[in-house]
């Protein structure tokens, strides 16, 4: 990539995890910037007020104190490519410069429920750590899944008793358990908060005037012809791998040169 291109904010996925995205640099003379947003958490989850609204208006602040003037570039994975789009849609009409966007594996959702095949997919990610060998992430796994059930049957009542805890520190001895706990806890309050707003984008979508891709694996292709509606420019590249495996290092370089094909229609 040629010296000058545009900074690229970074939005995660639901768990707000952030890999280290210079691996999508195109060799030593490529400094692009890459700018990861953060997401609130779960204390702010809870909150009465608390909407889909006010998450776009506190990224867009965050963009905005973070590249202050001239061209942006979003890139997304997962939830982050739904408000890359709501996000480009929100800085143009405040008059600034999306230089493009580029979503990863983001597939359109309509509720928080699980998905179809879920179960089916867990296995398939828990034997995929068991083959490499990663015993430790293998349990790790086991235990998210189990936080995420419990919450899933908690329901429209999680908000409201985890507004009690919002002071409360982990337990002395319990760091990583409670570690895990929040991460978990921060992905269903926010999927429960966002995923009926990111149905209701596709009811009537505003057509984005920038460049724009969509790097997705072979499981989400039913959802290109969604992704067109909303972004008449767009390019689809298939990637190898999993929702789960984006970001393995046997999937690395080929996510590296789709993302570099997808840059090229930047300005």
């Amino acid at each position: 990539m040629r010296n000058g291109c545009p900074p690229v904010v970074f939005l995660p996925g639901a768990g707000g995890q952030a890999p280290d995205l210079s691996f999508l640099r195109d060799g030593p003379s490529d400094v692009t910037r890459f700018i990861t947003i953060n997401y609130p958490g779960w204390r702010q989850y809870v909150e009465a007020d608390f909407s889909p609204e006010v998450l776009i208006q506190y990224l867009v602040e965050q963009i905005i104190a973070a590249v202050a003037s001239g061209p942006v570039a979003l890139l997304g994975v997962s939830l982050g490519g739904h408000f890359c789009y709501a996000l480009a849609l929100r800085l143009r009409a405040l008059g600034r410069d999306v230089a493009g966007i580029c979503v990863i594996d983001s597939f359109m959702v309509t509720s928080s429920a699980a998905g179809k095949g879920w179960i089916g997919r867990a296995v398939d990610d828990a034997f995929y750590l068991l083959r490499k060998g990663r015993f430790r992430e293998f349990g790790r796994h086991v235990l998210a899944k189990c936080w995420r059930a419990l919450m899933r049957l908690a329901g429209p009542r999680l908000a409201g008793w985890m507004r009690g805890l919002r002071g409360a520190r982990a337990r002395p001895g319990h760091a990583r358990s409670d570690s895990l706990f929040e991460f978990e806890l921060s992905m269903r309050l926010l999927l429960r908060a966002t995923a009926p707003w990111v149905a209701s984008l596709d009811r009537e979508p505003i057509p984005l005037d920038a460049p724009a891709a969509l790097l997705r694996t072979p499981l989400t292709s039913s959802d290109d012809e969604a992704w067109r509606r909303r972004c008449p420019q767009i390019e689809i590249l298939e990637i190898p791998g999993g929702h789960q495996t984006l970001f393995e290092a046997e999937n690395l370089d080929a996510l590296r040169a789709a993302f570099v094909a997808a840059r090229r229609g930047w300005h």
